[in-house]
């Protein structure tokens, strides 16, 4: 009986190595510059199985993270806050994908109609030394320019141009004047294809919302540092729930033109009309008490010092918000 020869022990691969820093990999990125091994440098269908497994990941992140934003306060933020994140979709991205969708279903959702002989929009701009407006009397015996004679922007009671009546602010260098020269021309030109179609303004401030609802987060984080200061949570965690709470409201904004659209298809229909309406009504009050609940679960203070915070924090938001609806409607009405 022959003994069998034994095979040849198996080489061990080829270590591989990161092509842009040379580090060995131990994954399909690399440890430490984070580059993938796999760039579009390959066959296409292996690109598109790669598109369709992220789309078909994200789905399920999204139905894992719908559920619980709507129904309930604050455990996204608890779930992010322990750690368990890879299972929802983030913040950031969950606001901006909500606050997009939202605010262009709003933008759907209505039109302005003006009557053809209703008088143009005046803007009329005080007096900058005075900071108050320019009264007639004193403007040399001209009258206070009429609504109805043109819808032009004023400055210093008389109509704006650019040579003859600029605005001109002191403390500016001739070039920020200049700029705001060309922004206030701007403006006056917008007025007038507002005039003919208000919807272009409310199309373009809808259009400029997210912009400002993101830029307004810091500020809310801040506000929520400020509340709770005592607290033991850094910065970034009051930012992450800002993220989720403005992710709801979104949302609810979004479920809300939604149930009011199917209301007015249905109003033929009493019974299938008025259940929406109540739905849509439900909703609406839902959402001031899911922002409290929220407050309340996550900073897990009392209900008076709840209550209390919930109240100062609401009207500072409400008074944030007006500066930046504000501001969104200046920069709407230069840049439409």
């Amino acid at each position: 009986m022959t003994t069998p020869t034994p095979l040849p022990a198996a080489e061990p691969p080829p270590a591989r190595h990161c092509q842009n820093c040379g580090e060995p990999l131990l994954g399909e990125h690399c440890y430490a510059c984070g580059q993938p091994t796999q760039g579009l440098v390959r066959h296409f269908s292996s690109i598109v199985g790669d598109f369709m497994d992220s789309v078909f990941e994200l789905d399920s992140r999204v139905l894992r993270t719908i559920g619980p934003l709507l129904l309930r306060p604050g455990y996204l933020s608890m779930e992010y806050f322990a750690g368990r994140r890879v299972r929802y979709v983030s913040p950031v991205r969950l606001f901006v994908f909500l606050s997009l969708f939202a605010f262009f279903a709003a933008k759907l959702s209505f039109d302005i109609n003006v009557d053809e002989g209703s008088p143009g929009p005046v803007v009329v701009i005080t007096d900058d030394d005075t900071g108050a407006a320019s009264d007639p009397a004193a403007n040399d015996g001209k009258p206070a320019p009429d609504p109805s004679d043109d819808p032009a922007i004023h400055f210093n009671g008389s109509a704006w141009h650019p040579e003859t009546n600029p605005v001109k602010i002191g403390a500016l260098p001739d070039a920020a004047n200049a700029r705001l020269n060309r922004m206030v021309g701007d403006a006056q030109e917008n007025i007038l294809r507002i005039q003919k179609n208000p919807n272009l303004l409310k199309d373009a401030f809808l259009s400029n919302v997210p912009t400002t609802l993101f830029l307004m987060l810091p500020f809310f984080a801040l506000l929520l540092k400020i509340a709770y200061l005592f607290k033991p949570r850094v910065y970034m965690e009051h930012l992450i729930v800002a993220l989720h709470s403005h992710s709801f409201l979104c949302a609810g904004l979004l479920l809300v033109l939604m149930l009011d659209a199917l209301k007015g298809w249905t109003a033929a229909i009493p019974w299938l009309s008025a259940p929406l309406g109540a739905a849509e009504i439900a909703l609406i009050a839902w959402m001031p008490l899911y922002l409290l609940l929220m407050q309340k679960w996550v900073y897990g203070q009392g209900w008076p010092m709840t209550l209390f915070k919930y109240g100062v924090l609401g009207t500072c938001y409400l008074v944030l918000v007006s500066l930046g609806a504000m501001l969104s409607l200046m920069v709407s009405l230069v840049n439409m």
